[in-house]
């Protein structure tokens, strides 16, 4: 009997003892999947829905696209919402190395969605697919879907040379032809007035290309429109496209920017 008293005693003690404590809580709430964006359309294109257009796609917001800076591939996804994120995995893989591997890791910035893959060259003409993992501050992660884009050569800007003047709004712009491209597009920008702005897209035309490597092909801005910007400095690009039967979309490749001088004198 007395044994009895003392192991209900000593029950008692440790259910006072843990009735003090409060409960751990482990977070383990996956986050929620994040969305890439495909390719949408190219700069200057327009989205048409319902005969009416909706929206102007631009390099921010059409999805995995090119840039004009390297042979490199921007990745965005839509805006993440967990606030307890730590930190985003990069996975990329291509039609001729299948397995994906982590190509970067980088910390969660709520002001960021997107990753360019920048570290090498890519390659040209060669499919290449990503997808992101999310990790959250407990470690509970999550995949994105996959998208995909593939490089063409950049084409090659001969005249107007680089930061070049000119003394008339009658300015031809001229380049070379690299890799395989069925047509270019010529775009036309105004630069940033400082830090905080975006470049405004002025112009652009598109011009049909020929089959045979190295040829020259040139276009011309409307004169009234240059005419608006003498005195002012304006930015041009050559985009290239070739459709993609396998991806249902253009792939294409951003030429290096050049930046020209409209003289009023």
């Amino acid at each position: 009997m007395r044994y009895m008293i003392l192991i209900t005693l000593c029950c008692m003690t440790i259910l006072l003892a843990c009735s003090g404590k409060d409960k751990i809580t482990v977070d383990k709430i996956r986050p929620i999947p994040p969305i890439l964006v495909p390719h949408k359309g190219d700069l200057g294109d327009i989205s048409i829905v319902n005969g009416a257009p909706v929206m102007q796609w631009n390099d921010e917001n059409n999805g995995i696209d090119a840039v004009p800076d390297g042979d490199w591939l921007r990745v965005s996804w839509e805006h993440l919402l967990d606030s307890d994120l730590d930190f985003i995995k990069i996975y990329r893989f291509d039609e001729f190395d299948p397995i994906p591997v982590i190509i970067d890791t980088m910390q969660y910035n709520q002001a960021q969605d997107f990753y360019l893959d920048s570290k090498s060259s890519l390659l040209t003409n060669r499919r290449y697919s990503y997808f992101i993992e999310l990790v959250d501050n407990a470690g509970n992660t999550s995949l994105s879907d996959t998208v995909s884009y593939s490089l063409l050569s950049k084409q090659i800007l001969s005249n107007p040379a680089a930061d070049s003047t000119s003394g008339s709004p009658n300015v031809k712009f001229k380049w070379r032809k690299s890799g395989i491209v069925s047509w270019f597009r010529l775009i036309l920008f105004k630069p940033q007035q400082n830090t905080n702005d975006e470049r405004e897209y002025l112009w652009h035309t598109d011009v049909q290309a020929t089959t045979t490597e190295g040829d020259v092909f040139e276009a011309t801005a409307p004169v009234g429109l240059l005419q608006d910007y003498m005195g002012q400095y304006v930015i041009w690009r050559v985009d290239a496209f070739e459709w993609d039967s396998e991806l249902q979309i253009f792939i294409g490749s951003e030429s290096n920017e050049r930046t020209l001088y409209l003289s009023s004198k």
